[in-house]
């Protein structure tokens, strides 16, 4: 006899159709969650102590890259001699004096320049005062100071000592006074002393909004979730202790292993609360179902560990997948992929072990403090006649229509993707209100020596240091012939104290994100390094590279290189492992292809969001016309991680309804109508905590923000809720069946 979907019950687990009594009566079977629970204590004293572990390994502190390592190719080869040269330098900040309207008169360049100086000498931190230079325009008037701080050379090296940012404070405040008695100009200071207040000082309380923010918002949506206090309490218990674990980790792998990128803590915090407070929702909202059916405590931890629990696991194996992609890009990506594997992996652990004997400790104190018309909404939950319930019974009934109509959607959401230009954006990505900012583009325009530049760098002998530099000067018509340099006079060469490393600074009137950085970096490389290397062939030892700007065009062709080979590595790891945890390669194939339809229609509405200007006003973003480069490689390993919490949990769901007895259209319905709440509220957290990130002031954590926001809503509702029951209809039995010879963990 086949089960109908009228005769099965509104909530709770589902019954074998053939003995309504039998489930209830049966005793689970004995696996890892009812050991836990069994001993409850052993397990919450050893969770406790990895924990306590992970934050003294936290203590000592994480080893981060130098930017030079992120970089790639010959423009990294070019960074490393440039930073390992002693320049003679100071960290110089430039005080720039712009008029508002008309020209800087002789009778008033005097006196200005006076008091600039004056304003500024002895002050504490102050090294050197340089004098007032006009620029060709006429209406600009810089001030290079030296600051009393490490040279940039030796800081580049790790040579400690004050830092810019520690000294620059009395001449901050010296600028602030100078434009408060001077109205009628414009005055501000750029470099990296006050970059480094105002930018980096900005970003850090923007990550600790972020992280404060994100805890009572999640804890909010989990209240509505589930409707009491300590029951919601318990997902954020194990997110944040998930988190916690995971960075003592990789601070130990960063200080014994290999040096972590300094992003790394941000995304360990932004992935592991949303997949810790995901995996533990899952398993706690199943034991709840279970308990409310009439299971025991210890029964009900035991079925939501073999159910909910073991979905989990399924999900985070493939979600550590995904993030593996990131080692096959390597460079930058290696560390990130580190940390990120590390907290979806101490959050499966945690979820099958620690909460369980958390749960068993709680019993039914876990709908302790409950909300007012919980009980309500409690019982109307996984109604297979609720707004999900019917949304599924309606797309099973006509499956074709329903993924025809939800593809075209999604693949039209995807259809900017094709438009999408990538680029590392440099000071131009920042908010225009920073005053640091606002000064860097009067400098520019007025100096364009002193903003975007390809490096031609050379290290020969000392003793060779005359060929070098009358080498680098009969380079310049070259240079010239490009028609890419801003202006030939204001080229400069440098050179080392030890005079063996040389730099020929050619400006260009480019930003880092602009397309024809990449034309100006091959023209340089095609027209000017190779007459420089003929014409120093007969100096032994000698090495030329190119740097600067460059290091932004290569690391961005990197990238995109990088991006087909890590889709391929994630899509065919995917299927295996679909493949083994449900045994039926069709719905390995179509698992793969709904992942990528949801990557893509991320994609396409981050470009349409952030190449054009319309969403200026709504964002508070200035649109630089591209997404950044290391953007689409790290969205996709994680979208395809993170969709598969709800893809895998709503399959086992109508995997489950399936093996009671019902039909594989009845079972779509029934499957999707119990897990639409869970996934409902796991899409919820994901979504609020991304959206804060959204809010951020660089535009780079906006676009990730934004995507990824986007793409978990996406996902949870088109995608699961219509999409996927309208494949699973499709495919009827092939999706529940497959070759003899596969191995199923998901029975």
């Amino acid at each position: 006899m086949t089960t109908t979907a009228s005769q099965l019950p509104t909530g709770g687990p589902l019954p074998v159709p053939d003995d309504p009594g039998r489930r209830q009566r049966q005793r689970p079977r004995r696996g890892p969650a009812q050991w836990c629970a069994e001993h409850r204590r052993r397990t919450l004293f050893a969770g406790l102590l990895v924990l306590a572990g992970a934050v003294v390994l936290l203590g000592g502190g994480l080893r981060t890259t130098a930017p030079a390592d992120q970089l790639v190719g010959d423009s990294r080869d070019a960074v490393k001699i440039s930073e390992g040269a002693d320049f003679g330098d100071r960290p110089t900040e430039t005080v720039v004096v712009t008029r508002t309207s008309g020209t800087f008169t002789p009778t008033e360049a005097g006196p200005l320049g006076k008091e600039l100086r004056g304003a500024y000498v002895g002050l504490p931190g102050v090294a050197t005062v340089g004098e007032p230079t006009a620029a060709r325009d006429g209406r600009t008037v810089v001030l290079a100071i030296g600051l009393d701080a490490v040279p940039d050379s030796a800081a580049a090296t790790g040579t400690t000592g004050k830092q810019p940012g520690d000294v620059v404070g009395p001449m901050l405040a010296a600028t602030k006074q100078l434009a408060a008695a001077h109205p009628d100009l414009r005055i501000g200071q750029v470099g990296p002393g006050s970059i480094d207040t105002e930018v980096g000082r900005q970003l850090d309380a923007d990550f600790r909004r972020a992280e404060l923010v994100s805890l009572p918002v999640t804890l909010g949506v989990l209240l509505v979730a589930f409707g009491a206090v300590v029951a919601a309490g318990v997902p954020v218990l194990l997110g944040v202790g998930a988190v916690v674990s995971a960075l003592g980790l990789t601070a130990l792998t960063s200080r014994q292993v290999t040096p972590v990128d300094q992003n790394t803590q941000s995304l360990v915090l932004l992935i592991g609360l949303a997949v810790g407070v995901d995996y533990a929702l899952f398993v706690v909202r199943r034991a709840r179902e279970e308990r409310a059916a009439g299971a025991t405590v210890q029964e009900s931890i035991a079925r939501a560990g073999a159910t909910a629990g073991r979905a989990v696991v399924i999900s985070g194996v493939t979600v550590v997948v995904a993030m593996s992609g990131m080692l096959v890009a390597g460079g930058m990506f290696t560390s990130l992929a580190i940390g990120a594997m590390l907290v979806v992996a101490v959050a499966v652990l945690a979820s099958a072990t620690v909460l369980p004997a958390l749960l068993a400790v709680l019993g039914d104190k876990v709908e302790a403090l409950r909300l007012p018309f919980s009980k309500r909404r409690a019982a109307r939950r996984g109604s297979v006649d609720g707004a999900w319930g019917r949304l599924a019974g309606a797309v099973v009934r006509r499956p074709l229509v329903w993924a025809l109509a939800a593809g075209a959607l999604v693949a039209g959401l995807a259809l900017p993707t094709l438009t999408m230009r990538t680029a590392l954006p440099g000071v131009e990505s920042l908010p225009r209100s920073f005053a640091a900012v606002d000064a860097y583009d009067r400098l520019t325009a007025a100096f364009p020596q002193d903003g975007t530049t390809v490096d031609v760098v050379v290290k020969a002998p000392a003793e060779r240091a005359a060929d070098v530099d009358a080498a680098l000067r009969a380079a310049l018509p070259r240079a010239i012939a490009t028609g890419r340099v801003a202006a030939v006079d204001t080229a400069r060469i440098v050179a080392s104290t030890d005079r063996t490393v040389h730099v020929l600074r050619l400006p260009v009137p480019l930003q880092e994100s602009d397309p024809k950085l990449a034309d100006a970096v091959t023209a340089v490389r095609g027209q000017v390094v190779p007459g420089l290397e003929q014409r120093l062939a007969g100096v032994p030892g000698t090495a030329v590279h190119v740097g600067g700007a460059a290091a932004a065009s290569d690391l961005t062709g990197w990238l995109d290189g990088r991006l087909p080979w890590v889709m391929a590595f994630v899509l065919v790891l995917t299927f295996l492992v679909m493949l083994v945890s449900f045994g039926s390669p069709s719905l390995a194939l179509a698992t793969v292809g709904l992942n990528l339809l949801s990557v893509g229609a991320a994609y396409g509405v981050m470009t349409l969001v952030f190449q054009h200007t319309w969403a200026e006003g709504l964002l508070g973003f200035t649109s630089i016309g591209s997404i950044a480069a290391w953007l689409p490689l790290l969205m996709f390993v994680l979208l395809f991680g993170l969709s598969m919490d709800y893809h895998v949990f709503v399959v086992s769901r109508v995997r489950e309804a399936f093996s009671a007895g019902a039909s594989p259209r009845d079972a779509v319905r029934i499957g999707v109508a119990r897990s639409a709440g869970v996934v409902t509220s796991a899409a919820a957290v994901m979504v609020a905590v991304f959206a804060i990130f959204g809010t951020l002031s660089t535009l780079e954590m906006k676009q990730l923000g934004v995507g990824l926001a986007t793409a978990v809503l996406l996902d949870a509702t088109l995608v699961r809720g219509v999409l996927l029951p309208a494949v699973l209809a499709l495919l009827g039995r092939r999706a529940h069946t497959g070759p003899s010879w596969v191995p199923v963990l998901h029975h």
